[in-house]
């Protein structure tokens, strides 16, 4: 078996509750706000005969792009929550979580301070301010964040309690989910090349 398809490397998935809501966010609320926007409209009188000069046409073309702009939407970010890798192949490690890739040697982690932490526990280690390189859901977080203790942070989690804190030797860190911590933190270390002597 190589580094790159052993089992105790693969992170937690979200759950069922994560692409609920993601569905929501995506299809239907959008759909009740253009709905809400053309109501409050005619309520007040405005002009809606944009297209064709017809005002039901004009309400069709609205909330048909808005449905199938919201559905190409959910499509595309169901897909990105599928896609959660982590893989160790020639001395690097290669995380990959929704839209977004880490790849760092395994040789700048410092997996003897590595822990697996619950975030009830080290508040420190939670993901704070976000970045423009993010995706955010209930139940999933994946990208780059600023994390309470200020490290910028590649996060990869779902909403389990247990997490792996990765710490770097450089300014990045990560924190990641897998499906057993102990077990992928134990694997990390076994892979890892022997340390430097001074």
């Amino acid at each position: 078996m190589t580094a790159t398809d052993d089992p105790r490397l693969r992170l937690a998935r979200p759950g069922p509750g994560t692409h609920r809501w993601l569905f929501v966010l995506a299809v239907p609320l959008p759909l009740a706000i253009a709905t809400a926007s053309i109501v409050m409209a005619v309520l007040r009188g405005s002009h809606l005969a944009l297209a064709g000069d017809s005002r039901a046409l004009t309400i069709a073309m609205v909330l048909g792009g808005t449905l199938v702009a919201g559905t190409l939407l959910w499509c595309v970010c169901r897909w990105a929550l599928g896609r959660l890798s982590l893989r160790v192949d020639g001395g690097i490690l290669d995380v990959r979580a929704a839209f977004y890739r880490y790849r760092i040697p395994l040789a700048d982690l410092d997996l003897q301070r590595a822990r697996v932490v619950d975030l009830d526990e080290r508040p420190q280690l939670r993901p704070g301010l976000l970045s423009n390189n993010t995706m955010t859901l209930p139940g999933f977080r994946a990208g780059w964040f600023r994390l309470d203790n200020r490290r910028f942070t590649f996060v990869a989690i779902v909403d389990g309690r247990r997490k792996l804190w990765l710490p770097s030797t450089g300014r990045r860190d990560l924190l990641i989910e897998p499906r057993d911590p102990a077990a992928a933190l134990e694997r990390l270390r076994e892979l890892a090349p022997p340390p430097r002597r001074a």
